[in-house]
C-alpha cells in the first residue's frame, strides 16, 4: 500500500508535471458569488495586460456554484516565474484587495490563498 510519503515522492517526479501548466483552487464566500463571478466579466484592462505580460495564457476559472470552489487553470513558459511577474505587476496589489472581500478564509485564515495542485497525468 501507497503511504502519503510515497505518493508526495510520486507527485514530484512523475514525468506528467509541467513547468508550463498550473490549475490551483480558490474557495469564494458562497453569499458573494454573484458579485464575484460579476467582477469578472469586467476585468479590469490593465489587470488583463498585466497578466498578459508576465506570461499568463489560456487563463480560465471555472465554478462549483454550490459551495464556491473555483478552478483556476493557466499556462506559461514557465509558471513560477509567471506567478512571480504578476506578484510584482503594479496593478496586482489592487486588484487583490478588490477580490479579498469576496474569498472564504483558509485553513491559516487567511483569505484568498491559491492551493496549487499538483499535476500526475497529461494527455497532448
Amino acid at each position: 500500500m501507497m503511504t502519503a510519503p510515497d505518493l508526495a515522492r510520486l507527485l514530484e517526479t512523475t514525468e506528467a508535471r509541467s513547468a508550463g501548466r498550473c490549475c490551483f483552487l480558490l474557495h469564494v464566500r458562497p453569499e458573494k458569488l454573484p458579485e464575484y463571478v460579476e467582477a469578472h466579466q469586467h476585468v479590469w484592462e490593465e489587470m488583463r495586460e498585466a497578466l498578459t505580460a508576465a506570461g499568463w495564457r489560456n487563463y480560465s476559472l471555472f465554478l462549483r456554484a454550490e459551495d464556491g470552489l473555483v478552478v483556476g487553470y493557466f499556462e506559461a513558459d514557465d509558471v513560477d516565474a509567471a506567478q512571480e511577474a504578476i506578484g510584482r505587476a503594479d496593478v496586482a496589489p489592487r486588484w487583490e484587495a478588490a477580490m479579498a472581500e469576496y474569498f472564504a478564509p483558509g485553513p491559516d485564515g487567511a483569505a484568498g490563498e491559491k492551493e496549487i495542485l499538483p499535476q500526475y497525468f497529461y494527455l497532448p
